[in-house]
């Protein structure tokens, strides 16, 4: 499968996104619409499939090992008791995975009302978790 989508423009640097980790094969971003402040997604650059466990096990490796050090990065910079890891992947054909600093199990409830942030609040804070990130 091989369908463009928003993730497919933000792999090509057509579509700005507010960035805090990147190697060859995985990207992570900060959710314009968050459930929670530091709420991140984590997508792999190739755009072959919606479904995570449709990947191969070399990439699903790859994406989850790259999910661990973005969601230790989030815990450095935001306080919260934990990252919650969440795969749906119905909103947008291409895998990905959401991380959310949780407090509590009701911060994973994707039908509240998402957070507005302005640019600058995004901007400094992707600088933020990018520098706490161990790639």
């Amino acid at each position: 499968m091989n369908r463009k989508n928003i993730f497919t423009h933000i792999i090509k640097n057509e579509v700005p996104a507010y960035k805090v980790a990147e190697n060859s094969e995985n990207l992570a971003f900060l959710d314009i619409n968050p459930i929670k402040i530091g709420h991140t997604l984590v997508i792999p650059k190739k755009n072959n499939t919606e479904k995570i466990f449709s990947l191969t096990e070399k990439d699903f490796l790859s994406i989850m090992s790259f999910t661990r050090k973005v969601a230790i990065g989030i815990e450095k910079i935001i306080p919260c008791n934990r990252v919650g890891i969440f795969v749906m992947g119905f909103e947008i054909p291409h895998v990905h995975i959401h991380l959310i600093p949780m407090d509590k199990e009701s911060d994973g409830d994707f039908s509240k009302k998402r957070i507005s942030l302005s640019a600058n609040h995004f901007k400094v804070l992707s600088e933020k978790i990018k520098k706490s990130i161990d790639l």
